[in-house]
C-alpha cells in the first residue's frame, strides 16, 4: 500500500539537483507536455495550453514544469514550481521561494508557443519514503506517529532527497555502461552524504500537547527512543 504522505516533492529533488532533474526524471513519467504553452502579459504567473487539460491529468501544487523557448528562457530550459492547476492553466512560482516571489516566468508583453513538460519522480519518492517510514517507526495508522506528527518534517525530507539521488544516479549509471563515470561517482558521492545523514539522523514527534510543545523522545533508524 503506498504510504499516504509523501516526505518530499520534485520540487525539494528540483532545488538540490537543479541541474540533473530533467534527466534523472524517466521519460515514461509524465503527467503533462506540449508545446503551446502561453503567458498574458496580464498574468506572467500563469502559463495556459489550449489542449492540455492539467487539472485532469494530475498536476497539482509541487509539481516542476519545464518551460523552452528560444529567446525566453535560458536554454536549455528553466524549471519553475506549480502553484495550482485547472483544466488549462498551471499558476507558477520559482524554486524554493512564496508566490509571485522574483522575475515571472512570463515577458512582459506575454508569449505564445511555449514548449512545457511536468515530469515527475512521484515513484521514486513514494519508494524512498517508504523506505525511511519503515526505518524511523512513521506509521500513519499510529495516533502521534503519523507523518504529520513530525516535529520538523525537514529531519526526514533530506534524508528522502537524498535516497532518490542515490537511487536514480545509480539507476542511470547501469543504463550508460562504461560511459557511466559521471552518474557512478554522482551516485557514491550521495551515498556518503546519506550514510552520514542516516548516522546521525534522530526523527523527533510533536509533544501529547501539539505543536509548539516539546518533542516526544526521538526515534533513530535503529528504532531506540532516546530521552533528552
Amino acid at each position: 500500500m503506498p504510504v499516504s504522505t509523501l516526505l518530499a516533492t520534485d520540487e525539494d529533488v528540483a532545488v538540490r539537483a537543479s541541474g540533473d532533474f530533467p534527466i534523472l526524471c524517466p521519460k515514461d513519467q509524465k503527467f503533462a507536455y506540449g508545446t503551446d504553452g502561453v503567458f498574458d502579459a496580464g498574468d506572467r504567473w500563469t502559463l495556459t495550453s489550449a489542449t492540455v487539460p492539467f487539472s485532469a491529468y494530475g498536476v497539482a501544487d509541487g509539481h516542476v514544469a519545464q518551460l523552452a523557448k528560444s529567446g525566453v528562457f535560458s536554454p536549455p530550459l528553466e524549471m519553475f514550481v506549480v502553484t495550482s492547476s485547472t483544466t488549462g492553466a498551471i499558476t507558477l512560482r520559482r524554486k524554493g521561494m512564496t508566490d509571485a516571489t522574483g522575475q515571472p516566468p512570463g515577458p512582459a508583453a506575454g508569449t505564445t508557443g511555449v514548449t512545457f513538460t511536468v515530469a515527475t519522480l512521484h515513484p521514486q519518492i513514494e519508494d524512498a519514503s517508504y523506505d525511511l517510514y519503515r526505518r524511523f517507526g512513521i506509521d500513519d495508522a499510529i495516533p502521534g506517529r503519523t507523518a504529520a506528527s513530525l516535529y520538523d518534517v525537514r529531519e526526514a525530507r533530506q534524508a528522502c532527497v537524498l535516497t532518490v539521488l542515490k537511487n536514480q544516479y545509480l539507476a542511470m549509471a547501469r543504463q550508460a555502461g562504461e560511459s557511466s563515470d559521471d552518474f557512478a561517482a554522482k551516485a557514491k558521492r550521495i551515498d556518503g552524504e546519506l550514510s552520514d545523514l542516516l548516522a546521525r539522523l534522530a526523527i523527533h514527534w510533536q509533544g501529547v500537547s501539539g505543536w509548539g510543545t516539546s518533542p516526544e523522545p526521538a526515534t533513530t533508524r535503529f528504532g531506540t527512543r532516546l530521552s533528552r
